[in-house]
């Protein structure tokens, strides 16, 4: 017999709406706290449910992720950009790019990218300046947007690569949490017509026409190149039928913004915590004397630099950049003892999950120890998921874990950094988890 879901109401009249829009995490990590497997949340007029429980989670991702597609936030608020691409698509036609788009990420392409990776890496490094102010959060999310611009799309030229920067960066301050802003539009149910509304248009049209610049100058001049984007052009379906523009559009736009965003915010929280703890810092340095050396990174060090990879595991443990997923249920499914009903969302919360006490000790700590094989192999598989899961595990995790390990490894290994004294980093909730006013940093050369 299915067991009843508890239900937390909230607030009279309004339920959990004031407390998810000013700060959805902490709500979410309530929520862990006091219901151990699920939990129905009040956001009147509606409901949706929060799964706290790893096995619960599995089943949503894997074992009855058919019974679940995306949720309706990207296909109806963030349509504009991301379209139907890989990451807002659903069913068959998901499955067919999911295949297209693989060959892009396989183990000998990522070693190919790897130079590239450590020949961008210098060049931003040199570029720094010494004893002044730098925001490492721009120059993360610059160094990847040009790493991904060169690995998967070939080459485009500085002034489509900075209007493509400029553009994903206004389009993802629309999304960023603006309580009154948000409340305002769940009470009206209305659209708001605003400054905020102008520059998200203004963003997509510029992302728009640079992208299809790109794919008319790569259609103008077929070449035998491998990269994603040739991939996609070459691609024919069933009645041997190209892919359409605007599909190739979208796919673009989605694997811009997703190979590039979250490997940036990575390195910037793993940037951030180690310098907010010299001992942690002092030990990737010494791994990274003791395996590199005065060379640069390459592909073979990679198994060797273990420490690295902790830091960069429980920077993503603590700030995971992808820090909620959402589906929507189709048809009726029993998970664990409990029946979800179709048409009603369900919440899965990394965030909270990675700062959950049944799981971890001192969850809000940074502790890259942590992450030894014996703690990785008696973990609960998603009580750790900051790439997802299931068939639609994130395509790029490989690529986004060697890339952050050896662009870390770089940056350590550049000079002494030191935080900008004074500064609040906070995390501001959009589609992803970044640094509400960036990181501010220092660069002093080493003796």
């Amino acid at each position: 017999m299915p067991i009843a879901i508890p239900q937390s109401h909230g607030l009279p009249r309004i339920g959990h709406m004031l407390g998810l829009t000013i700060d959805p995490m902490a709500v979410m990590q309530q929520l862990h706290r006091q219901f151990p497997q699920i939990v129905e949340v009040a956001v009147p007029p509606h409901t949706f449910f929060v799964v706290t429980d790893p096995t619960l989670i599995e089943e949503v991702l894997v074992t009855k992720q058919k019974h679940f597609h995306k949720d309706g936030f990207l296909k109806h608020h963030a349509s504009a950009l991301f379209g139907n691409g890989l990451l807002s698509s659903d069913g068959d036609f998901w499955l067919r790019q999911r295949r297209m788009a693989q060959p892009a990420f396989h183990r000998q392409r990522i070693t190919e990218y790897s130079e590239i990776i450590i020949a961008k890496t210098a060049v931003a490094l040199a570029a720094l300046p010494h004893n002044q102010p730098v925001d490492i959060l721009a120059t993360m999310m610059e160094l990847t947007l040009t790493i991904v611009a060169e690995t998967l799309f070939g080459a485009i030229t500085p002034r489509q690569l900075h209007t493509i920067g400029q553009a994903l960066h206004d389009a993802m301050a629309y999304f960023a949490n603006d309580p009154l802003r948000d409340i305002a539009a769940s009470i009206t149910k209305l659209p708001l017509h605003d400054a905020k509304n102008a520059a998200y248009a203004t963003a997509i049209q510029a992302l728009d026409t640079v992208i299809d610049e790109i794919i008319a100058d790569r259609m103008s001049h077929p070449s035998d190149a491998t990269d994603l984007l040739g991939m996609f052009l070459a691609a024919r379906d069933d009645d041997d039928q190209p892919m359409s523009h605007t599909q190739l559009r979208d796919e673009c736009k989605t694997l811009f913004l997703a190979g590039h965003e979250t490997t940036a915010l990575t390195l910037t929280w793993s940037i951030w915590l180690l310098l907010r703890h010299p001992d942690c810092l002092q030990t990737m340095q010494r791994e990274l004397t003791q395996v590199i050396g005065d060379r640069l990174p390459n592909m073979a060090d990679i198994p060797n630099l273990v420490y690295t990879e902790q830091v960069i595991r429980e920077a993503m443990h603590l700030y995971p950049p992808a820090y909620t997923i959402a589906r929507s249920c189709i048809a009726d499914v029993t998970i664990g003892d409990y029946v979800i009903p179709a048409g009603k969302d369900v919440t899965l919360s990394q965030y909270a999950m990675h700062r959950d006490p049944r799981w971890y000790d001192q969850p809000d700590a940074f502790i890259p120890t942590r992450w030894s094989e014996s703690f990785k192999a008696q973990l609960p598989k998603y009580a750790y998921f900051p790439f997802g899961g299931g068939p639609r595990l994130c395509i790029g995790q490989q690529f986004a874990l060697i890339e952050a390990t050896l662009i870390l490894a770089m940056v350590v290994r550049h000079g002494d950094w030191q935080l900008i004294p004074w500064q609040r980093v906070v995390p501001l909730t959009a589609i992803t988890l970044r640094p509400k006013r960036g990181v501010m940093v220092q660069i002093h050369r080493r003796a």
